[in-house]
């Protein structure tokens, strides 16, 4: 829902591709803020690169009937990012 840290419009989340995956939560107990975390991660069906950068400091902000949003902080290029997942049941 964010561009390197920027949140996107509702137009533009709405216009997006969804990805198809599993969310994967867990307590990464090596991330890269240096201590445990809690991660979130899609896992994906097809090989090859990760479809989004893991979520570290995953917490749900929203749960609905159909779906969720998870927000935490994504490294991008050794940078860290604001970040949320709008997760939904297809």
């Amino acid at each position: 829902m964010r561009v390197r840290g920027v949140p996107r419009s509702k137009k533009e989340i709405n216009s997006v591709v969804p990805i198809r995956g599993d969310v994967h939560l867990c307590v990464d107990a090596f991330s890269p803020m240096g201590r445990p975390s809690s991660s979130a991660s899609i896992l994906k069906i097809h090989p090859g690169e990760p479809l989004l950068p893991p979520l570290y400091e995953a917490v749900m902000t929203g749960m609905s009937t159909m779906g969720a949003t998870f927000t935490g902080i994504e490294f991008i290029d050794g940078v860290a990012y604001a970040q949320s997942w709008w997760v939904r049941v297809p």
